[in-house]
């Protein structure tokens, strides 16, 4: 999906509970990301989230936010890696607070990867996860995203949702052919690197909350 694509997507999808959902995560990414170069990213050893890095970056880069441009964490990164490809389990081990690492997992978590983000976590360190609901990965997790299924109808787009069998209900992909499920995961990802990069995230709380008071007062939409 190219930007000019994931971009108009994202706004038809405004008021709807995956452009809801997308955009709340990936504003929160930022607001609990506080220390420079704080943002990691992580995922399975054979699935390494090249994808949501390079998109993460660029779009950060774009709308000139440069303190928490994302890192990605690999497995073994081989010896003749550039830096920015050559960060390694070592990065985990310095984690701390202030900062955030987003797991990437769309199929169900390794235990060396469970472990982990469980390490990360005990430092303090805020876990965000998009994955697909697994309960091992969610109970370790600040904040969740699970993408659903977006099927086309012939007139666009239509969401379709089911309920897992947890204490609480989430949002989780439907049966589908694996092509569909992985344009999804994919799709959310693009949602979350664009909306990342939103400028009002990164006003004060009682600035936003100011300018949400002058815009209702004059009948503005908020």
């Amino acid at each position: 999906m190219d930007l000019t694509r994931a971009s108009l997507l994202r706004e038809m999808l405004i008021g709807t509970e995956l452009g809801t959902r997308t955009t709340a995560f990936a504003h929160s990414l930022r607001r609990f990301t506080t220390r420079r170069s704080g943002l990691m990213l992580f995922g399975p050893v054979d699935d390494e989230p090249w994808h949501l890095t390079a998109h993460l970056d660029d779009e950060l880069h774009r709308a000139g936010i440069e303190d928490i441009r994302p890192s990605l964490v690999r497995w073994t990164p081989p010896p003749d890696a550039p830096p920015h490809l050559a960060i390694g389990l070592d990065r985990l081990r310095d984690s701390g607070r202030g900062e955030s690492l987003l797991v990437v997992a769309e199929q169900d978590p390794a235990d060396t990867l469970l472990e982990r983000i469980s390490d990360v976590r005990r430092r303090g360190t805020t876990i965000f996860s998009i994955g697909n609901g697994d309960r091992e990965l969610t109970s370790l997790s600040h904040e969740v995203l699970v993408p659903e299924l977006l099927v086309p109808d012939g007139f666009g787009w239509t969401s379709r949702q089911i309920e897992l069998e947890y204490d609480e209900p989430q949002s989780a992909l439907i049966e589908a052919e694996p092509a569909e499920a992985t344009e999804s995961f994919e799709m959310a990802q693009h949602l979350v690197s664009l909306a990342a990069a939103d400028a009002e995230v990164g006003q004060a709380s009682w600035r936003r909350r100011l300018r949400n008071a002058i815009e209702r007062l004059s009948g503005e939409p908020a």
